[in-house]
């Protein structure tokens, strides 16, 4: 089954990108998939005309240095990124706006094909492209103008995995991009000893049933193609349990036997979505946890050693696009894994292409 057609893979110098480039090539190869590289460089603003700046009417004592005794006759010259806010006129023999940003974009180009030139040997048809302008909104625009079916990238942040892996542009494609979005953690290997389907098979929820169906149907392919384990969890609970236990004497038998019916409920609708697929040809272990999916779902990741969690996002009704809601929020922050989120049918982008 051909999965992905059209492959949008991101790449930052300031990561390392081989991971995610690597698996892009294996999954394109696997799908006869056409692959797009690009990286982004933000809007460079055109200069201002020179300013007339007045004296002061008071001579105030300014401090520009800190510490004020630093030696600053060897401080470097500033990068074209900071460059470019200077007027042509405070800077001799400056280049014009417009061509410092066709040098910044010219050097973005070459570091693009070299990842380009790696993809292209290894046979897949590839396309490189430097996308200018705010990150994620650009990512967005190219998905849709070309009808990419999933985003692949490298986690952000140079600080510790947990806190930086999901980084401000990762958390708006997750939001907002109308197709799959995989990050992937550059310090994880490509093969993955273990893959984890976090579904909510919620009774009377026919919406939650088909984004869970997606979730499954990706997480059997992958794990089938990989070679890999299976796990897959779903939390549940009963509302207001602890409300009705403490609250109501005499009816701690009465809801002893709602949680069951509900326990019993929940491992039908969790039997159900599992019956189309090869449970035990890929040895998965299935758990239906009572808890909270922000408790569990890091837990086992992290016990399991899992390498790639597969989840969904959850819809708010009235919302033109897709908010993820606070568990799946929470279960980011705690994960150092890679994810691969997806979205529910219906989901219609914030973003446009005519803004």
């Amino acid at each position: 089954m051909q999965r992905f057609k059209s492959i949008l893979v991101v790449v930052d110098e300031r990561t390392d990108n081989r991971a995610v480039v690597e698996r892009a090539v294996t999954l394109a190869k696997r799908n006869q998939a056409r692959l797009t590289v690009v990286n982004t460089v933000k809007e460079l603003p055109s200069p201002a005309p020179a300013p007339d700046i007045p004296e002061p009417l008071v001579d105030i004592d300014i401090i520009d240095e800190w510490p004020p005794d630093a030696d600053r006759s060897a401080a470097p010259e500033p990068p074209v990124a900071f460059r470019e806010w200077l007027h042509p006129a405070q800077m001799p023999g400056a280049e014009p706006a417009v061509e410092i940003r066709e040098h910044v974009i010219e050097e973005e180009s070459q570091l693009l094909e070299e990842w380009v030139d790696l993809v292209r040997r290894s046979g897949v048809p590839v396309e490189g492209k430097v996308l200018c302008g705010p990150p994620f909104l650009e990512i967005i625009r190219e998905v849709l103008r070309n009808e990419h079916d999933l985003v692949m990238t490298t986690a952000e942040g140079l600080g510790g995995v947990r806190e930086r892996l999901f980084g401000s542009t990762t958390m708006h494609l997750m939001r907002k991009c109308p197709c799959p979005v995989w990050v992937m953690n550059p310090s994880q290997s490509q093969q993955h000893a273990r893959i984890l389907a976090a579904v909510d098979p919620a009774p009377f929820n026919e919406g939650q049933h088909a984004i869970n169906i997606k979730i499954m149907d990706l997480a059997t392919s992958l794990a089938r193609r990989d070679q890999c384990e299976l796990v897959v969890v779903h939390t549940w609970s009963f509302p207001a349990e602890n409300s009705l236990r403490s609250g109501y004497v005499g009816l701690s038998d009465e809801v002893d036997k709602w949680v069951d019916d509900a326990r019993v409920l929940h491992r039908r609708r969790l039997a159900e979505l599992l019956q189309p697929y090869p449970i035990q040809e890929l040895k998965a272990q299935v758990y239906m946890l009572k808890g909270e999916p922000g408790h569990w779902i890091p837990e086992l990741a992290s016990e399991l050693g899992v390498g790639l969690i597969v989840m969904g996002t959850v819809s708010r009704s009235g919302v033109a696009g897709v908010l993820i809601g606070n568990t799946a929020e929470k279960i980011l922050r705690q994960v150092d894994c890679s994810v691969l989120t997806v979205k529910p049918d219906g989901f219609v982008t914030p973003v446009r292409l005519d803004e």
